[in-house]
């Protein structure tokens, strides 16, 4: 009976809405996210170690970024404000691109709750390059290419970042010298260079190349485009001796040796030194098929410039300032003593053809000859265009003397304003001599002339 009166008590007080339970208790602690659960926001960064740091620093710089927003996970055990301090430091003194480009790095930290936000801002030295802009590679396999690429279009400024290179300034310098004499006609004359290396941890490598073609962007252009237009046609038969013959023809009939040392000056102005003429040799050489070299060394004492050229898997000297039969085909024992150069920069000549063994100089065919060229036709170009098109084109091939062909040879070449006759340039024998041009030899030259 007592226990029955006791739960009625209970129950009339829960209904009757007395006080006695009217007092409310809060307890309050941290809340603490469970690890790996940190707020996902588009454009964060989440940081989990001091390389994750610093591979993100590195990478906001590389995409050109200006601002990253980094959070650092609830299990990065580091100190963050001391770890990033570091980071953008070493970043900045120990990458290539970072020292090349960055100014300055800077950083605002926020603590929330129980994870580390931070907000990076990157400035960048307006004294280089934009990022988008440097070329980036992760070896030099490709360099040449790009050297290529930049000589060609006229570029006066480039930078190029290489993650393992050995390459100092002073190499670059002279790998830019090596790709345009291997292949002259990517521009109307060698530009300065001018190397400054920025060096990052391990061999990554940066460069920043300046590059002078000593000519304002349009006379590159037109230059560049008269030289495209010269062209020398050779048969596919046609010997690589005989090649090699063509080449030297072409040059002889076509420059006055007291002139400069652009491949400009050789194909195109009429007029060159042995560099220029060199140059030139090696340039119409390449486009014909024939592997060919500029020498820098010494002729006598003094600085000249002269070629080896690959014919049948063997190397020659090719000189055409010197007699032929001092300075045509000849190997290494032929020239050393009045000529010299470091011969660990060249390949070996061990063969030497004696003068007697030169073919006869070949013949053009007439057919090739264009009839605005023609000895009784005068006429002037009155454009670049126009003269471009009248460039050379010469086509050579293999004829055998036909003693009953009465067909009279064209000895001359137009005698018009800008066109060098070939027999009025210079004594043959001064460069390549043996003898006068054969009466069935013709050599058709078309050039502007003086240009500089």
């Amino acid at each position: 009976m007592k226990k029955l009166l006791f739960l009625l008590v209970i129950a009339v007080l829960l209904f009757s809405g007395c006080g006695f339970f009217n007092d409310t208790y809060v307890v309050e602690s941290d809340y603490t996210l469970p690890v790996g659960k940190e707020p996902v926001r588009d454009g964060i960064v989440y940081i989990t170690a001091l390389s994750d740091l610093l591979d993100t620093i590195r990478t906001t710089v590389a995409d050109g970024k200006k601002t990253q927003t980094i959070l650092f996970d609830s299990s990065y055990s580091g100190n963050p404000s001391e770890d990033l301090a570091s980071a953008c430091w070493q970043v900045r003194t120990e990458d290539a691109l970072c020292a090349y480009c960055v100014e300055n790095i800077a950083y605002e930290l926020s603590q929330i709750v129980s994870y580390t936000e931070a907000n990076l801002n990157i400035s960048y030295s307006s004294g280089a390059l934009p990022v988008e802009e440097i070329i980036t590679m992760p070896y030099a396999t490709e360099l040449d290419d790009r050297i290529a690429e930049a000589i060609r279009s006229g570029t006066s400024r480039l930078a190029i970042l290489i993650n393992r290179s050995t390459l100092t300034a002073e190499t670059m310098m002279a790998k830019f010298s090596e790709v345009y004499r291997a292949s002259p006609g990517l521009a109307p004359q060698e530009p300065i260079c001018d190397v400054t290396l920025f060096s990052g941890s391990g061999t990554q490598r940066l460069y920043e190349i300046l590059l002078d073609t000593g000519l304002s962007k349009e006379e590159f252009i037109r230059r560049q485009k008269a030289i495209d237009h010269v062209e020398l046609h050779v048969e596919p038969e046609v010997s690589e001796k005989e090649r090699i013959q063509v080449v030297a023809e072409y040059l002889r009939n076509r420059c006055d040796p007291n002139g400069f040392g652009t491949v400009y000056d050789a194909l195109v102005g009429g007029a060159a030194g042995p560099e220029g003429i060199s140059l030139g040799f090696a340039e119409l050489s390449r486009r014909i098929g024939l592997e060919c070299l500029v020498v820098y060394g010494q002729k006598d004492w003094v600085d000249h410039c002269w070629n080896i050229v690959r014919m049948d898997g063997s190397y020659f000297h090719v000189d055409l300032f010197a007699p032929q039969e001092k300075g045509f085909l000849k190997s290494d024992e032929d020239f050393w003593g009045e000529y010299r150069w470091n011969v660990n920069d060249y390949p070996k000549c061990d063969v030497s053809y004696a003068a007697d063994s030169v073919d006869p100089l070949l013949s053009v065919d007439k057919d090739y000859i264009p009839e605005e060229w023609s000895m009784s036709e005068k006429k002037e170009p009155e454009s670049l265009e126009e003269h471009a098109n009248m460039m050379t084109e010469v086509s050579v091939s293999n004829q055998e003397e036909n003693p009953n062909d009465e067909t009279e040879p064209v000895n001359a070449v137009a005698d018009n304003k800008g066109i060098i006759p070939a027999n009025n340039v210079t004594d043959p024998s001064a460069i390549l001599p043996d003898g006068e041009l054969l009466p069935d030899s013709i050599m058709v030259i078309h050039g502007e002339s003086g240009m500089s």
